[in-house]
């Protein structure tokens, strides 16, 4: 099965699905309509605008909140978001550093095993 691409009629992306694909792989954190927050990274979504959302972790409350008590998150790993639950979606647009640690060849540093 091959993806589709969704295209307008002048055969450009449409602004929504580049906005949806610059998201992929941001870190993201998800209000629910129940108050609980979910953060985690930004996988994919589908027509009906339900979320999936990896290495996920669960709080009763907002993290971030000032003057909130840090709580303990139940870890959820990979989750699904339905689209009518979700109630706000804040998206980390920040770059990682290239100069990070984390960002090295996985064979960089094995030369001398």
């Amino acid at each position: 099965m091959n993806p589709v691409l969704v295209q307008d009629p002048e055969g450009e992306e449409r602004s929504g699905v580049k906005i949806l694909k610059s998201w992929l792989n941001k870190n993201m954190k998800v209000e629910m309509s129940d108050g609980r927050v979910l953060v985690g990274i930004f996988l994919c979504t589908d027509r009906a605008g339900n979320v999936i959302i990896g290495s996920c972790n669960e709080y009763t409350s907002d993290p971030d909140a000032p003057g909130g008590e840090a709580e303990e998150p139940r870890i959820l790993g990979l989750a699904m978001v339905p689209g009518h639950h979700i109630g706000r979606i804040w998206v980390d647009d920040t770059t990682v550093r290239n100069s990070s640690p984390c960002n090295v060849d996985s064979d960089e540093g094995l030369e001398g095993l």
